[in-house]
């Protein structure tokens, strides 16, 4: 009986890390949007630019030209897919992490790697519009705000590693 309530112990504390990791993917991207439809303010241009440009992955060509409708929301919805599913492997790998400073510094690493990462195997794939008509300083800057928000939202404070997983959760 011992061994199965340690394995049910364990699936639990994975499954926590892994919705605490879901939870601060989707803050992340949210805070990426946000950054993003400010940047495009900032420039004089619309603010669904950005979630326009990710909604040209399901509506090609007319994404650009139509105003804020469908392809925004399919833009937004596809961020918050990818941040999100970003966030559950982070939440995974560092959710036994107890120090919030080194979780921020984590998860903006996490944040700046994932922009290379699709950049150069992500979006070629599936829209390699994207990494062309994408704001360079704003995208690299939003992406620093999302790793910084996995670090931050990762964990909830307060929770001792008794309670929200195994004993091998790393101490600083």
């Amino acid at each position: 009986m011992g061994g199965r309530r340690a394995v049910q112990q364990t699936c639990m504390a994975l499954l926590k890390r892994l919705l605490h990791g879901i939870e601060a993917g989707i803050v992340g991207g949210v805070a990426m949007l946000g950054m993003l439809a400010a940047a495009s303010m900032w420039h004089r241009q619309a603010w669904w630019e950005i979630p326009n440009l990710l909604g040209s992955t399901f509506y090609h060509s007319r994404a650009f030209y139509s105003g804020p409708g469908r392809a925004t929301l399919a833009g937004g919805a596809l961020q918050l897919t990818m941040s999100g599913a970003v966030g559950a492997i982070f939440g995974v790998i560092c959710g036994n992490v107890r120090s919030r400073h080194r979780l921020i510094l984590l998860g903006t690493l996490v944040g700046v790697g994932w922009f290379f990462l699709a950049n150069a195997l992500v979006w070629p794939r599936i829209n390699p519009m994207v990494p062309f008509y994408w704001p360079e300083p704003a995208a690299v800057l939003s992406h620093v705000l999302f790793g910084a928000c996995l670090g931050y939202a990762g964990t909830a404070p307060g929770i001792s590693s008794a309670t929200s997983g195994p004993s091998d959760a790393v101490e600083s």
